[in-house]
């Protein structure tokens, strides 16, 4: 069934001042063995309202352009984005003090999460079939706001149609989430996904670009450097915080088939 919006009154999570970061190009990254995600184990419920959306205010940007078929679709132009200088430091962060999933919510996770619609800033969507979402609206900013409310994109980071020798797709979404709002749980089942789980990304005009799951691992809140591009590959990276704690991050990256 479509989420449907509503308003939410709590107040979003403050976030780190911004500082100076630079992606770089590396050859590789190392996947830490012994840092491997372990599954986040359910602690004591508390009550919750079921998900839904809160309205995002509308960036600024160019106009939707009309739907069309996935073989007529030129390449979109690229979105503006911000310059490495202006981003913070750190990852996308989460807060400490969400309740835990409640069983009925634990039980929904369990069926598909559908959504109908693009809201005004969304400029990709996202299904991962093994999460169990389909068509999960991704705004184009990585503001507070609509990191509660759902998935952002990383300005700075490449975009999936970008002409370049390597890209990186970043995307980051909550592993509990603000409650009442689309960001709740979207991310929760991230630690599941296995070698070879697709990664399907879908823009505005219907085109799709497909991916595979090809490494997970754990970083640091302040490991940016997980943003940049590896020489050689076009890939999606999908990000969330561990539990139980959410002192770190959980990385997952899909390339490009």
């Amino acid at each position: 069934a479509a989420v449907e919006p509503v308003a939410a009154q709590a107040e979003p999570e403050p976030r780190l001042e911004p500082g100076p970061r630079t992606i770089p190009v590396v050859e590789s990254a190392a996947l830490p063995k012994d840092e491997q995600p372990e599954d986040l184990q359910p602690i004591d419920p508390e009550p919750g309202p079921d998900v839904v959306s809160r309205p995002d205010p509308e960036p600024p940007g160019q106009p939707e352009p009309p739907a069309r078929s996935e073989r007529d679709a030129p390449e979109p132009e690229p979105e503006p984005r911000r310059t490495p200088q202006a981003a913070q430091d750190a990852l996308p962060v989460a807060s400490t003090d969400w309740p835990a999933p409640k069983e009925g919510e634990l039980e929904k996770l369990k069926k598909p999460r559908r959504y109908n619609n693009w809201p005004a800033g969304a400029i990709l969507t996202l299904t991962v079939k093994e999460m169990g979402l389909y068509n999960a609206p991704v705004m184009r900013t990585d503001s507070q706001q609509a990191l509660d409310n759902g998935i952002v994109h990383v300005p700075e980071t490449s975009l999936p149609w970008d002409r370049t020798p390597q890209t990186n797709v970043y995307l980051a979404g909550h592993r509990l989430g603000w409650p009442g709002t689309g960001s709740r749980l979207i991310f929760y089942n991230l630690n599941r996904l296995e070698d070879g789980d697709e990664v399907l990304l879908k823009d505005r005009r219907g085109k799709r670009y497909k991916y595979r799951v090809s490494e997970k691992f754990v970083v640091g809140p302040n490991d940016s450097w997980v943003m940049g591009q590896v020489r050689n590959r076009d890939m999606v990276t999908l990000q969330t915080c561990t539990g139980p704690n959410f002192e770190k991050r959980l990385v997952v990256r899909a390339d490009r088939v």
